[in-house]
């Protein structure tokens, strides 16, 4: 930035620094956070001040941008909240049990390694749950071209996840438990997958 800009832009904040300041101390109601406004303000206008073609609307702008600050930063942490180890220990997990999460990992691994159309189709349909009509919008082409897509990608899938019946239906969500049987040992039971 050029010595003149510098000297101007502190010629144009001087008047208006003051008012900033209250301005900020009256949004955030912290000295300490209106003191890191004010300056996160200027910094920015500093930075922009070149760009700027009418200076006569400085002020407007220092405040705008003061103000914008202010907005993201409460938007930011609208969703922050003081910890409590007891309300943690409460939480319940949704996350996938260990032998699912392992299963989830090697599907995620086999649709990785479709084609991009293909994947996004396979996807979309297995996985979101939506209609054919309503992906053909998504991805444009035709009906048929959908069909087709879904198709090979199911194919694909079966090939890379090494399933060779035809008719075993593939689940990508949920592994049924109905599906695992029991194995019973001599002495004692144990399960496998």
């Amino acid at each position: 930035m050029k010595q003149s800009a510098k000297e101007e832009f502190l010629r144009l904040l001087e008047p208006v620094y003051p008012r900033l300041s209250r301005y900020a101390l009256a949004i955030t109601r912290n000295i300490e956070e209106a003191k890191d406004l004010t300056s996160d303000a200027v910094l920015i206008a500093l930075e922009q001040f070149e760009k700027m073609s009418e200076k006569e609307h400085f002020a407007g702008f220092l405040f705008k941008v003061a103000s914008r600050l202010y907005k993201r930063k409460r938007y930011r942490n609208r969703l922050r909240s003081a910890y409590s180890q007891k309300v943690a220990e409460e939480l319940e997990d949704f996350s996938a049990k260990p032998d699912q999460a392992a299963e989830i990992a090697i599907i995620v691994a086999a649709l990785e390694r479709l084609p991009a159309k293909v994947k996004e189709t396979v996807v979309l349909f297995d996985i979101a749950d939506l209609s054919l009509e309503e992906i053909r919008t998504i991805q444009g082409g035709t009906l048929s071209g959908v069909k087709s897509r879904l198709k090979r990608g199911r194919e694909m899938l079966q090939k890379h996840l090494g399933i060779t019946d035809k008719r075993e239906e593939m689940n990508f969500l949920v592994m049924k438990q109905e599906n695992f049987k029991p194995i019973r040992k001599k002495k004692g039971e144990s399960y496998a997958l």
